[in-house]
């Protein structure tokens, strides 16, 4: 069945790369609410998940950028826009927070205490999803020295998948971040989510809010739309790099009627 599924899938967002053009559009105008209702109504049934994780929240405001930026803001800016480009491709999008919150248990005090308590909750909405799921979690750098800039991809090899995922990632940062050389890097255990989850997994950092361009462009909406689509297309080439499963005519002809949909949505 899961094989079934995928290629269902996989034939679909095939299709779908055709209409890359229509979604930078779809995704610099779109309001976030109409995008959902409008894809509410798509088929739901046996959809591919993709676990969308805007880091920090709350009292945990990340990185503080050079003039003041909060990485969570641009995280969550990032992360709703990457929802609505995936809503309207047909997956099933879970978002481990949707607001500027800490999902720590009620009656946890003390900010380590919070923190633990979160990390673990998100783990939780990871671990209820089925083995056909992606993980995606977005965060932005820091260091101490302001010359440091671009997107770097985190990995572990929890899942033979995490590597192939990762170099598609970098490699699409690389196209809208003239002068990026940076490379994939394998994590260790201090990432606690990608040490305990075994879909497919990444961890994101967009760019150094220590840098000055690298801060002013994450700050600007246009931008982090532009970040978004990289994740995005990032994810749709992972979706057809898979291997292919056997073909089926009503498969193909449900796909064409969901793609369909997408185009009228439009």
């Amino acid at each position: 069945m899961e094989r079934f599924v995928f290629k269902r899938i996989k034939t679909r967002v095939t299709a779908i790369l055709v209409l890359l053009g229509c979604f930078t559009v779809i995704a610099a105008t779109a309001d976030h609410s109409q995008v959902s209702v409008r894809a509410s109504s798509s088929r739901t049934e046996n959809r591919y998940t993709v676990v969308l994780d805007a880091g920090h929240g709350g009292m945990d405001s990340g990185a503080v950028g050079i003039n003041g930026e909060l990485e969570k803001n641009i995280n969550l800016a990032v992360v709703r826009d990457l929802k609505d480009m995936l809503t309207l491709s047909g997956f099933n999008v879970v978002l481990t927070r949707d607001a500027d919150v800490s999902i720590h248990d009620d009656g946890v005090t003390g900010t380590r205490d919070q923190k633990v308590s979160d990390m673990k909750n998100r783990l939780d909405i990871i671990s209820r999803q089925g083995t056909n799921s992606l993980f995606i979690s977005v965060h932005q750098n820091k260091f101490t020295q302001s010359e440091y800039f671009g997107a770097q991809i985190f990995y572990n090899e929890n899942n033979p998948d995490n590597r192939m995922i990762a170099q598609i990632m970098q490699d699409n940062f690389k196209k809208i971040q003239p002068g990026n050389d940076r490379q994939i890097k394998l994590s260790g255990d201090e990432l606690y989510l990608f040490k305990n989850t075994q879909i497919p997994a990444v961890l994101v950092e967009c760019g150094f809010l220590s840098n000055p361009d690298d801060a002013a462009a994450l700050s600007d909406a246009e931008y982090q739309r532009k970040v978004a689509y990289t994740i995005y297309n990032g994810i749709m080439t992972y979706m057809t790099s898979k291997p292919d499963a056997e073909g089926d005519d009503t498969a193909k002809s449900e796909n064409s009627d969901m793609l369909q949909e997408t185009v009228s949505s439009v």
